[in-house]
């Protein structure tokens, strides 16, 4: 049994949780709180002394609660997974996770997949992504983004912790205060139930058989004598190889497919198709 930092149990069997969901397949339909949470990074904007400010916004999609809007000087996935932590600890952990398709939620990489969004599969959350060039899909927190610049940018606090306290003011307002048509006139404060639980220490479980590797540093694996490119998505997890034809081997992160290795081949993992461990 392989462990990876930061995740629980995620089996390679066929009752793992699926992967990420990519391009125009059909997104999940929030049904209670907790199912499913959005996150985006609100288009950048600079306060009075003219530093720049990189707005993270954290959302419940069925309550429209807002979970979070943290004011960051870059976009950082280090910075992002501490929020979350944070999040997790306080409110528990969605079932979905939806995100665009930009840094640091996603990449052109193994499945689309970050460190970020990487860390979030290992703790059992599906991953979400939008259609790239379609932000409409995500409709209901491009809103509130607008709602959030229309009344705490114009004109922008002095500093960037100014304009976090002012942020953090409008956040409960916006969750205790104002009621929403889409929730019969309540306020998202009386329909969020957040339900948290443990905090998720992991393990990447593969079938007995599989060969594990550890994803190194440079997002190798030593293979058969060879470096071997998996994705730096997966530095610190282990990966689980299937046997899957001669001098092939489909490669799983948890219950994800995330390629193949030829025998053949001189060092890539060829991408594999999405899909969930058999």
């Amino acid at each position: 049994m392989a462990q990876a930092n930061g995740a629980e149990p995620l089996s390679a069997s066929p009752g793992a949780p699926p992967g990420p969901q990519l391009g125009r397949r059909k997104l999940t339909r929030a049904r209670r709180s907790n199912h499913v949470w959005t996150v985006d990074f609100k288009g950048w904007f600079r306060v009075g002394n003219g530093q720049r400010v990189e707005p993270l916004t954290v959302r419940d999609a069925f309550s429209r609660y807002v979970l979070a809007v943290e004011l960051f000087e870059e976009q950082n996935w280090e910075a992002t997974q501490r929020v979350f932590r944070r999040l997790f600890r306080q409110y528990g952990y969605p079932v979905v996770l939806r995100a665009d398709n930009g840094s640091p939620f996603g990449s052109r990489g193994a499945c689309g997949l970050t460190r970020l969004s990487a860390w979030w599969t290992a703790l059992g959350i599906r991953v979400e992504f939008i259609a790239p060039g379609h932000p409409e899909q995500n409709g209901a927190h491009e809103q509130m983004h607008r709602i959030l610049k229309a009344e705490t940018t114009r004109p922008p606090s002095r500093h960037l912790r100014a304009q976090q306290r002012r942020t953090d003011q409008w956040v409960k307002v916006y969750n205790e205060l104002r009621p929403h048509e889409g929730l019969g006139q309540r306020m998202p404060a009386e329909v969020y139930c957040p339900k948290t639980s443990n905090i998720r220490q992991g393990v990447l479980n593969y079938p007995k058989g599989w060969a594990t590797r550890r994803v190194r540093t440079a997002g190798d694996i030593k293979w058969e004598g060879r470096k071997r490119f998996v994705g730096e998505a997966f530095v610190g997890y282990p990966v689980g190889l299937k046997a899957s034809g001669k001098g092939r081997w489909s490669v799983y992160f948890g219950g994800l497919l995330i390629g193949e290795l030829w025998r053949s081949d001189p060092g890539r993992m060829r991408p594999g198709s999405y899909g969930r461990g058999k």
